[in-house]
């Protein structure tokens, strides 16, 4: 799988490479690619990056009350596909594909939990519109590297933000906030 942009550690400048020493093929397409980027592009994507952690934060105080490790362990794959959809899977030039692990992960059944528990995941009054929002939202991303990048990337990591809001306020508003 590809890494995104955003992941990358800086490369040496040249003064710090050995001027004899030609630079990897690897290191060359690196930096192509990160010049491709150009500012508003990896602002959109530091954006969706922001929000994502934001988002992938509330659902794991979510995970963190629930009784049944089950549950538990559901919501931390769903904060951690969240994660991963509003970053390193928003990656240019990419199909904008989700991969299936993420689909099942950021899928609606998030509300139900682990399969097999005869109970439901303990979820206050509210939280479980904002719940399917925030995972419908980042599964989107991934799929604004085929449009108008910075444009769409922003508008859902401002909708996510909403979102992580709703059920942040949901949470504080019936006294479950940890």
């Amino acid at each position: 799988m590809t890494t995104s942009p955003l992941s990358w550690l800086p490369l040496p400048s040249p003064t710090d490479q050995a001027e004899d020493e030609p630079a990897s093929e690897s290191e060359s397409e690196s930096e192509s690619d990160d010049q491709a980027l150009d500012p508003v592009q990896l602002a959109a994507l530091h954006r969706g990056r922001d929000a994502g952690e934001a988002a992938a934060s509330w659902v794991r105080e979510l995970a963190g009350r629930q009784e049944d490790e089950r549950h538990a362990l559901a919501l931390e794959h769903a904060a951690a596909a969240i994660e991963r959809a509003s970053h390193q899977e928003v990656i240019p030039g990419s199909d904008g594909q989700l991969t299936e692990e993420l689909r099942y992960s950021l899928g609606a059944d998030v509300l139900l939990g682990a399969t097999h528990t005869g109970t439901l995941p303990d979820l206050a009054p509210g939280e479980r519109m904002p719940l399917v929002a925030v995972c419908a939202l980042a599964a989107a991303m991934p799929s604004c590297v085929l449009g108008d990048l910075p444009h769409e990337l922003t508008l859902l990591a401002d909708e996510l933000d909403a979102a992580t809001a709703a059920g942040r306020a949901a949470t504080t508003a019936t006294g479950c906030a940890g």
